[in-house]
């Protein structure tokens, strides 16, 4: 089956952070889609013709930002305007107007702005999917039922309250999950992303793997990834990441076997 990369960023800064990529790699990897004649596309967008199709976009990668961070509106926006794409973020909806300040930020990004309702309000206005990424940045893994119904679907009531288009997508945080997530989430949304290291197959809706963009900032390793020219790089990596979560892992989390949980860990048995 025809696969597509999901490419997730988080926050556009030049801090070198785990979870930011420079804006001008950015800018420069957007660039060589283009040239290369790809097409950046939200996630509800690939839904859209998958659900027609049976088949993802060709030539496209979808192109998501977890947490909201306010750089995204400042560096990435007028880019994909440039170029014409689409993309998804997802927004802590509790977060939204402050800081992130869930957890301690990893070493070198420190305390950052989160998008304001406005600049999210803007974000949508030109074509940027908003997705939900919870209210407040929970490990779902660690959660009942009914805290899990107040994070995922007050998530997505609060952003719907606020704009004109319905929230469709989800990521879970930290890419923790437990059945019982999973099964709301499905109730709730057309599809839902985790963070398992690879381009999608034929994984469940609400299981879609991502490419973190934080291990290929290089412009050249870009197109062949997209094309699954760097599928056995993926492989490796995910491997040196589960090698590491053993060695890193806290007590286990109510619902969930490992820090990953249940079913995304089951997911990545299928590489």
């Amino acid at each position: 089956m025809q696969g597509i990369s999901i490419l997730t960023y988080h926050s556009l800064d030049s801090s070198g952070s785990v979870v930011s990529v420079s804006p001008q790699v950015f800018a420069d990897q957007m660039s060589c889609l283009a040239d290369a004649g790809y097409q950046g596309l939200s996630l509800s967008d690939a839904l859209t013709q998958h659900s027609r199709t049976a088949t993802w976009p060709e030539h496209s990668a979808v192109l998501t930002f977890d947490d909201g961070y306010a750089n995204v509106h400042e560096h990435a926006l007028p880019v994909l305007v440039r170029y014409g794409f689409g993309a998804t973020v997802f927004v802590v909806a509790g977060h939204v107007g402050r800081v992130n300040d869930w957890a301690q930020p990893p070493r070198g990004l420190g305390r950052q702005p989160m998008l304001s309702w406005s600049q999210i309000e803007k974000l949508s206005d030109n074509g940027i999917e908003i997705g939900a990424h919870t209210l407040s940045h929970a490990d779902l893994s660690a959660l009942e039922p009914e805290e899990l119904e107040q994070e995922i679907v007050g998530s997505a009531q609060e952003i719907n309250s606020r704009l004109s288009e319905p929230v469709q997508t989800f990521a879970y945080p930290y890419g923790r999950v437990s059945d019982d997530a999973v099964a709301i989430v499905g109730r709730a949304f057309r599809a839902a992303c985790t963070t398992v290291h690879r381009r999608v197959s034929d994984e469940p809706m609400m299981l879609l793997p991502r490419v973190e963009m934080y291990y290929f900032r290089n412009r050249r390793d870009l197109q062949p990834l997209i094309s699954g020219q760097l599928d056995r790089t993926l492989a490796l990596q995910r491997w040196a990441r589960s090698v590491r979560r053993v060695f890193t892992a806290g007590p286990p989390r109510r619902g969930s076997s490992n820090r990953t949980g249940w079913a995304v860990t089951n997911a990545a048995k299928k590489s």
